[in-house]
């Protein structure tokens, strides 16, 4: 397994959408569900420790979750929205509600041990080994953790939410799945996967995408209009390396 290491906090509160867009502007992937998940399994005792610190505010993540409108399936996304890192996209077929919910009873449904292991990208985690990750992690006892998930009438409303990991005024540790991704503000991390297969480039502003076999290059409209016409004619396409065009 590869290595994760935990970058330094920018003290600075944003939202989902804003902290996406501050890491991918430092080249950095922002940390997820499963990164935390990870640290954890590597013992990475000066991580936790950092992370608690986050939690007495806000720690906003990389995972978001989008609700259907009028059922209790979802997707779970992690690396939301990075340029840096792979995004992976999970749907399933029930996200219960938890209003709250702690973290034995949620266990005990199929439903909400499906839940868990999506939230942390492991399909084979038991219930045993997840426990241990979230008491490992928070520091608090199995009774003292819980989770939060909208109602079915909310998630009509606001689809689009983020996963947030915080302590709350009572001594208790809550993962959170229903703050509105554009409207609450926490901290961030980034984090580096040593020895993971970096799969984007950046050269002039082209991102190289080599697992995807892409390449993104910015241009203006009227430049895609003349390649449009190249194309359907089958004629070769040649662009100047300085990529001085840019989309507007």
């Amino acid at each position: 397994m590869s290595k994760a290491k935990l970058l330094p906090r920018d003290d600075e509160y944003r939202t989902q959408e804003q902290a996406i867009a501050y890491h991918n502007e430092r080249k950095e992937r922002m940390l997820s569900m499963p990164d935390v998940f990870q640290l954890v399994k590597e013992n990475n005792t000066e991580a936790i420790e950092s992370l608690r610190k986050d939690f007495d505010g806000w720690l906003v993540t990389s995972t978001r979750i989008i609700y259907d409108s009028d059922k209790f399936s979802a997707k779970i996304i992690h690396n939301v929205d990075s340029t840096i890192a792979k995004q992976t996209e999970i749907s399933l077929k029930e996200i219960p509600v938890c209003r709250p919910t702690y973290l034995k009873k949620l266990l005990k449904t199929e439903e909400g041990l499906n839940y868990i292991r999506l939230l942390l990208n492991d399909t084979k985690a038991t219930k045993e080994q997840i426990t241990n990750f979230f008491v490992t992690l928070s520091g608090k006892k199995e009774k003292n953790i819980r989770f939060w998930t909208p109602s079915q009438g909310s998630r009509g409303s606001k689809q689009v939410r983020s996963v947030v990991l915080y302590f709350d005024y009572f001594g208790r540790f809550d993962v959170v799945g229903y703050d509105w991704f554009d409207y609450d503000f926490g901290f961030s991390r980034g984090v580096i996967i040593d020895s993971a297969k970096q799969t984007k480039f950046f050269s002039n502003k082209a991102i190289f995408d080599i697992e995807e076999k892409t390449i993104t290059i910015p241009m203006k409209k009227t430049l895609i209009k003349d390649l449009e016409k190249k194309q359907l004619k089958k004629e070769k396409v040649k662009i100047n390396w300085d990529l001085k065009i840019k989309l507007k």
